[in-house]
């Protein structure tokens, strides 16, 4: 299975969720497996609700970007 890295923004430091379960925290390059994710935050008031992310082909210069506001 291939690790691949994933990013997600947003203005404050909130838990994120991938498929609802704990991956990390926004703001930070995450390591995670090679798929489909439904991206959410912890906690709420934030836009989008969820973001369907292929997370494939990334490397630590160039990971998959999800951004909230």
């Amino acid at each position: 299975m291939s690790m691949e890295f994933l990013l997600v923004t947003f203005k404050e430091s909130r838990t994120v969720l991938a498929d609802g379960d704990p991956v990390g925290v926004t703001n930070r390059v995450l390591l995670i497996p090679a798929n489909e994710y439904d991206i959410t935050l912890s906690g709420d008031s934030y836009a989008p609700q969820k973001q369907t992310i292929t997370v494939m082909g990334t490397s630590i210069m160039r990971p998959a970007v999800a951004a909230f506001t």
